[in-house]
């Protein structure tokens, strides 16, 4: 295996985060959490592979959830309206009875 250097950006929120964690796991520096983190996300990746799980299956999966999450918020958004106007309609009726 031959070692190569690899260049990342990242925001500084990201690094910090991976400083802490590199603190918790009791590596020395910040490339060995990431060398870390890059091996299981491997290995996760093969088993799923080796499991014969469809990845493609996996990501359509995610983009049916966020789907049914969007339109759950969107008609809870439409139910939200719906109060709203009518604590107003009853709001003005009150007013216009005084």
């Amino acid at each position: 295996m031959v070692d190569s250097i690899v260049s990342i950006r990242m925001p500084s929120s990201l690094v910090h985060e991976l400083k802490s964690l590199s603190k918790e796991n009791h590596f020395l520096d910040v490339s060995e959490e990431l060398r870390s983190i890059i091996k299981i996300k491997t290995r996760e990746y093969k088993l799923k592979i080796s499991d014969g799980q469809n990845i493609t299956e996996e990501r359509e999966e995610k983009i049916v959830e966020k789907q049914v999450d969007f339109k759950t918020e969107n008609i809870v958004k439409e139910e939200l309206v719906k109060r709203l106007k009518e604590m107003i309609r009853q709001l003005e009726k009150n007013h216009k009875e005084r």
